[in-house]
């Protein structure tokens, strides 16, 4: 089974973006009065985090679990993630309590460390993590071997971890051989194939040279693994897809045609899909959109091919197959290429009955857990694309009393409340969802969606902004790891839409002040030569 990774190979999509409006007529819980108390256990998240059971998770913290692995000769994996994050909850259920993985699990030191946890967000900039789920194996001697997917099936999840950890030869160098004419084995080739290149953030190869360099890893690739190479064919035109611009097509017209060409064999080739179940899923608009015109004969060949393609794996769904997230997405990917020349026209009936079956049937079989959380996030997706806000709104407010992360459901509904434009009730819900936050980094990042809801739906409203802006920061105090990683990144962002909020604006400029005078203050509290103090520091900081 496949979990939806929200750090996906086509879409790359990042989950705060769903974090701006909301709505409910319910009154905003208060805050909690007191904080969970710290730990200091890279496996133990503050105060939330349940490990995943059947693997002996290493106790001690991140550089201890590299020692420990040094010490042992054994490779490292380490997991990155948090408590809310739908894809991290689907790993959970479909890879982490099956016993491929858990018998694997013997032969490396694994690592589970939530975003919450002390140092956390330090260590994700150590290791270049941005995303939640995030997985690295590494060898005992701390060298990265391979960030590992979340998004194919614990079969080939357990095949790739077995190439990784037999053959030990870094990605990097992989890649390095391959686009050189080096010696490459079919085995590295896989490991090219199955690399997490959405949770890469260009570090081995930077994004502006990953069309050509796909594109040529795909002509290379040997005839014996071509199947799994297919992965690296739609990593070239997800990149191409996500680097063109209007006035600058990423693909001129032969290379469209010779794409379109090779897609439509890929789509056909029953092993490519099987390989590519997320690719199906997910990149359906991207790529067809890319490949050919509304309205045009290439557009309607293409659309054909993928639905086929589709079919394909709902026959294979019978079978079980699909993970209950990757069955509402299946639907999910049926309505995008419907609307892809008619965004804005009903959908056929049948199709969205099959929607509304759809989530009947997930939401009845999954009834509690991991796997739940990550099936009502998609199920209340398929709704929503399928243009049932009213029944996606009705299921996302009863899960709110069944789940153990509400709050990020909470999200959810703003953002339809804001779409709606009921701006009280979207706000209600984000200051609702802050409230029941848990955990230092997640509880910065809802203070972070609460305040740029302010910003943009009531930014006439200086005193509220100004109070939940004191109390955003305060998150912050006596927190030395914090300014790293995901919440630096909230943390600039922040302060682009402040300073752009206040600017020619007397009373919003004073408000300015106060919230950079209370940022000195947490500032001051930071190590001198400590990299946090410096991003600390720059909030607010007008660009030079």
């Amino acid at each position: 089974m496949r979990p939806t990774a929200p750090a996906l190979p086509i879409l790359s999509l990042l989950l705060v973006s769903l974090v701006v409006s909301g709505c409910s007529r319910q009154q905003p819980a208060t805050a909690p009065t007191t904080a969970p108390a710290p730990v200091t256990t890279a496996t133990e998240a503050a105060g939330t985090t349940h490990l995943p059971p059947g693997i002996d998770w290493f106790a001690g913290d991140v550089d201890a679990a590299f020692a420990a692995a040094k010490a042992a000769n054994k490779p490292l994996f380490l997991y990155w993630g948090a408590e809310w994050c739908p894809p991290c909850a689907q790993i959970k259920s479909t890879i982490f309590n099956k016993r491929e993985f858990q018998e694997r699990s013997r032969l490396f030191v694994p690592v589970y460390l939530d975003g919450d946890t002390p140092s956390a967000q330090r260590h994700g900039e150590r290791f270049g993590i941005v995303g939640y789920p995030t997985m690295i194996l590494f060898r005992p001697d701390g060298t990265e071997i391979t960030r590992l997917p979340g998004t194919v099936d614990i079969a080939r999840y357990a095949t790739i971890l077995d190439v990784a950890l037999a053959a030990a030869r870094p990605v990097a160098e992989i890649l390095a051989a391959a686009s050189t004419g080096g010696e490459v084995t079919a085995n590295d080739w896989r490991l090219l194939a199955y690399y997490s290149w959405a949770t890469d953030n260009g570090r081995i190869l930077p994004m502006d040279e990953r069309v050509a360099t796909f594109r040529r890893l795909y002509e290379r690739c040997p005839p014996e693994v071509r199947p799994e190479c297919g992965r690296l064919y739609f990593e070239y035109l997800g990149a191409a897809a996500r680097s063109a611009k209007p006035d600058k097509p990423a693909l001129d017209g032969l290379q469209r045609a010779a794409a379109r060409r090779e897609l439509s064999m890929l789509l056909a080739a029953a092993p490519v899909a099987q390989a590519n179940v997320d690719n199906l899923l997910y990149g359906s608009k991207d790529i067809v959109g890319l490949l050919s015109d509304a309205g045009s004969t290439e557009r309607r060949q293409l659309t054909d091919a993928w639905r086929a393609a589709l079919d394909r794996l709902t026959a294979q769904d019978g079978a079980g197959a699909l993970s209950g997230p990757e069955q509402l997405d299946l639907v999910r990917a049926r309505i995008l290429l419907a609307r892809l020349d008619a965004p804005d026209a009903p959908l056929p009936p049948a199709l969205v009955d099959e929607a509304r079956q759809s989530v009947a049937r997930v939401d009845a079989a999954t009834p509690d857990g991991y796997a739940r959380h990550a099936s009502i996030y998609a199920a209340a997706g398929l709704l929503k694309e399928a243009g049932l806000d009213a029944e996606a709104q009705r299921l996302l407010e009863a899960e709110l009393e069944k789940s153990k992360s509400p709050y990020y459901f909470m999200l959810e509904l703003a953002a339809q409340a804001k779409k709606s434009g009921r701006v009280d009730e979207a706000t209600a819900w984000l200051e609702r969802a802050y409230a029941g936050a848990e955990g230092p980094a997640t509880r910065f990042q809802w203070g972070y969606n609460y305040l740029v809801g302010l910003l943009e739906m009531t930014p006439a409203d200086t005193a509220r902004i100004e109070r939940v802006g004191l109390e955003v920061l305060g998150e912050l105090d006596d927190s030395p790891d914090a300014f790293y990683q995901r919440t630096r990144m909230r943390l600039e962002q922040l302060s682009g839409k402040l300073l752009e909020w206040s600017a020619g604006n007397a009373e919003r400029a004073a408000v300015l002040a106060r919230l950079r005078a209370r940022t000195a203050e947490i500032c001051k509290g930071l190590p001198a030569d400590d990299a946090g103090r410096e991003h600390c520091e720059s909030f607010l900081k007008p660009a030079a």
